[in-house]
């Protein structure tokens, strides 16, 4: 897991031995649905599970959040356990703030302490850093953004672009395969997405960008009004009635978070072309 662009499907084309040809080298999502590709490490079967990044190009938060979520709850009803959980990192990113910090807010809650342990954040695009300075990011992330990621368990490794560096890092010990605490609340509390640790950082997250979102649509509309040059109205208007559709989209996302139970998270999970669970052989990563 980790945000769109951060090598997620570059690090699992190392580890099955791609070609590259799904790769993205843009912004833009490649990766729409949950795509499992299969290989073996050492003779042992693995699995290997690339996921959508929250803030997508073309899907919604909601949307992610219950495809994944039904993905966990799937594979844990096959009997499969999840040997290891990858979230990566750009090391590259020079400061941790929007997307990557929303995105690692909800990774945590998905796994929550149960699954901390197997959890491994993978720090990408060394390449385009010097050692030193991507080491002194480390170790600031590591004390302030991660740590309580760390004193759940979770470990932290350095992926440079190549197989060997991305089977060191499936073939590392953990410690015995878990459920994750999306699944635990899911399938044996009971509980509707929206009451998970997930669905309630979800659901922050929105309304804080839709009270962001009318706060900046009355600004607009207000300049508008005041704005003389013909142009320059159109151009305001323009931003006005692009902010409005992303209001409704967000209003809607709420609706459809808070009036979500299992059975919809896994309608929504089977509509994604999502990929057959056929039973516990492998390992997933």
């Amino acid at each position: 897991m980790g945000p769109t662009g951060s090598g997620k499907s570059t690090f699992i084309d190392h580890a099955t031995g791609g070609d590259g040809r799904d790769i993205g080298h843009s912004l833009k999502s490649t990766t729409h649905d949950i795509i499992v590709r299969k290989t073996e490490i050492g003779a042992k079967p693995f699995a290997f599970v690339d996921t959508p990044g929250f803030n997508d190009t073309i899907r919604s938060d909601y949307e992610i959040l219950a495809e994944i979520a039904g993905f966990l709850v799937k594979a844990h009803q096959g009997g499969y356990q999840l040997n290891k959980i990858l979230y990566l990192h750009r090391i590259s990113d020079n400061r941790m703030a929007g997307t990557p910090l929303k995105n690692l807010e909800l990774f945590a809650s998905l796994c929550g302490n149960i699954a901390m342990p197997n959890v491994i954040i993978v720090t990408t695009m060394w390449s385009l850093v010097h050692d030193d300075i991507g080491d002194k990011r480390v170790q600031m992330l590591a004390g302030t953004f991660w740590k309580q990621m760390k004193e759940g368990g979770c470990h932290i490794e350095r992926f440079d672009d190549n197989m060997d560096s991305a089977h060191m890092i499936a073939l590392e010990r953990g410690t015995r395969p878990n459920i994750t605490l999306v699944t635990e609340e899911l399938v044996n509390k009971g509980k509707p997405l929206k009451s998970t640790e997930a669905g309630i950082i979800l659901n922050k997250q929105l309304d804080a960008l839709l009270k962001e979102e009318k706060a900046a649509s009355l600004q607009l509309e207000q300049l508008s009004q005041r704005q003389t040059n013909p142009e320059a109205k159109s151009h305001l208007e323009s931003e006005l009635q692009a902010i409005k559709k992303s209001i409704r989209e967000k209003t809607l996302e709420l609706q459809r978070l808070n009036r979500s139970a299992l059975g919809s998270i896994l309608r929504v999970f089977s509509r994604s072309q999502a990929p057959a669970i056929q039973g516990p052989s492998e390992e997933l990563t």
